[in-house]
Formats: C-alpha cells, sequence, structure tokens
C-alpha cells in the first residue's frame, strides 16, 4: 500500500513498537496519529470508538498492549489477559466500525502453542494450549487474531495480523519490571556486577527481532490483504545463556554469566518460520543480533547518561 498522505491511527504510539511504526510511516510520507492511553482508554468500548471517529483513519495499526517481559507477566496473569482482551477487542471493532480500510495488529510469537514444532509455522497457531507463563497474554493474542477473521468473513474487513518475534532495540522499557529480556539484561550488564546472573537454566531459545525491522514488518503487512497470522521475525534461534553472552560482549562486560535455574524459565524454545513472509511478501530482516545489540547498547548508554 502506496502510504503517500495516508491517514494512519497508530495505538500504543508512543510505546516502544508504536513510537517506531509511527516513525516508519511518516518516513514513507503517510499522516501518522500516534495516540497513548492519555488519549483514550482502548478498554472502554466507546472511547475506543470515540478515538477512531475523532482521527478518521484509513489505517489502524495496532501497538498497543498491556505488557512487560516474564516476570510481570506472571505477577499479573490479569491484566495481561483482560486489559489486553479489551483493548484489542474495541479497537477492532471500532476500526471497522470507524470506517478504516485496513487494520494491522500487532500478535505475538507467544500465541504459538507452548509444545510445537519449531520452528513454528503459522497453520500450527491453535494446535494446543500457550505457555502457561504468559497463557492469558497469549490468549488475548489469539482472540484478536480470531476475531480479526470474523469481522473479515462477515463484513469484508480487511483485518491483518503480525506475529512478531521478541522484539529488542532503542526504546524499549528500562524500568525492571516491564523490562523484555535484553534491556533486563542490558540493565544488569550495564551496572558492571560482579557476575550477570540471568533468569532461568538458559536453555530455552528466543527469536529477537530488532525493533526498526518490526516496525517495517508491520507495514509490509499492509500488502498482505489476508485475515491470516503472518510471522515477522528472523528465523534466527538463541538460547538465553547465548543471548546473555551476547549482550555482555556488546556491553563490554568481562565478568562471569550465572544462570538462576531457581527463577522460571518460560517456553522451552520459540522460533519463527519466516518463509511465508518472505515469498508472499519479499520482506525480511535486514539487522543481525550482533549489530542490533550494539545499537541497543548505544542508545541505552545515552538514555543513562541524560
Amino acid at each position: 500500500m502506496d502510504l503517500q498522505g495516508v491517514r494512519v491511527l497508530v495505538t500504543g504510539g508512543r510505546g516502544f513498537l508504536g513510537a517506531h511504526v509511527t516513525a516508519a510511516v511518516q518516513a514513507r510520507g503517510g499522516d501518522a496519529v500516534p495516540v497513548g492511553s492519555a488519549e483514550a482508554d482502548l478498554t472502554d468500548a466507546s472511547e475506543a470508538l470515540r478515538l477512531v471517529e475523532d482521527v478518521k483513519p484509513a489505517v489502524v495499526m495496532h501497538c498497543a498492549a498491556q505488557g512487560g517481559g516474564i516476570g510481570w507477566m506472571k505477577a499479573h496473569p490479569v491484566e495481561s489477559g483482560r486489559d489486553n482482551a479489551l483493548i484489542n477487542t474495541h479497537i477492532l471493532d471500532a476500526a471497522w466500525r470507524g470506517g478504516a480500510r485496513a487494520f494491522v495488529g500487532a500478535s505475538s510469537a507467544c500465541a504459538y502453542p507452548r509444545i510445537c514444532p519449531v520452528p513454528f509455522t503459522e497453520d500450527t497457531m491453535w494446535d494446543g494450549p500457550p505457555e502457561p507463563t504468559n497463557g492469558p497474554y497469549a490468549e488475548s493474542k489469539r482472540l484478536m487474531m480470531s476475531l480479526g477473521r470474523a469481522y473479515h468473513q462477515q463484513h469484508g474487513f480487511q483485518a491483518m495480523f503480525a506475529v512478531l518475534a521478541n522484539l529488542y532495540g532503542p526504546g524499549d522499557h528500562i524500568t525492571p519490571e516491564r523490562s523484555h529480556v535484553v534491556a533486563a539484561l542490558l540493565q544488569r550488564v550495564v551496572a558492571e556486577p560482579d557476575e550477570l546472573l540471568v533468569w532461568g537454566s538458559g536453555t530455552p531459545t528466543r527469536e529477537l527481532l530488532y525493533i526498526e525491522d518490526a516496525a517495517d514488518g508491520m507495514l509490509a503487512m499492509l500488502d498482505w490483504g489476508r485475515p491470516d497470522p503472518l510471522n515477522i521475525g528472523t528465523g534466527v534461534e538463541v538460547t538465553i545463556a547465548d543471548l546473555a553472552r551476547a549482550v555482555a560482549r556488546a556491553a563490554g562486560y568481562t565478568g562471569p554469566v550465572r544462570m538462576d535455574p531457581s527463577k522460571p524459565d518460560g517456553q522451552p524454545r520459540k522460533c519463527l518460520d519466516v518463509s511465508r513472509a518472505t515469498r508472499e511478501l519479499g520482506w525480511t530482516a535486514r539487522t543481525d543480533l550482533d549489530t542490533g545489540l550494539q545499537k541497543t547498547v548505544q542508545w541505552y548508554r545515552q538514555v543513562m547518561s541524560s
């Protein structure tokens, strides 16, 4: 889709993903309207509809979420499930009622079953229950995608869903209770501890997607045109232990790295099969992990020194 002059509502537009999606829309000549919870409480259906009717977007890029890292998810199963189910449902309905032409929702790799053939392919999304540690959050993403298909079937509404790998990069949460895995490791490393203590056994694997690539992938979804989920990631799997060492290298940390098996591991393995996005959209992630980590470390140090 040519975004030149197109009005695009970006929910969560001042958050981690949303801010980068806003910048990507603007770089393509789009009229991006970033909004946060201060402008509209999307857990309230009437506020979601009022927002869309006021902005009158042609496209809604839905990045708003109530979330955090594994620790926050474990401690807040109600907020991560209830709030996100309401947010996703209300903004999807408001986008359709408000006359938007297209809706792209940010889904997550955590929506896949806990036990699933790796790499995850889109047709296995509903083959089993998600990882219990972030189960309510994952189920809210599944609900959003199921409803998107329903709106497409019943109303012909163009709803699309990017299933994103674990995000990292400039702009991530830097509060310990909300940090994702890379930001959480980075905060500990930059403090130059006697040892870097890492949650879990270190054996689970994750796929890391640099935030600018994620934003680019979200916009590429506008050429998808189908209500089926589509994996957006790198297709590269790394263990938590190796990721911790990579973060340490990027930050110049030379101390020991130790696992803490008393803390939860989360899902055993996460890695997406991204061949469909490459084949059907011509989209691939451009930023390798080491480059992305170096950029993230540079950003973090600038933030902490300002």
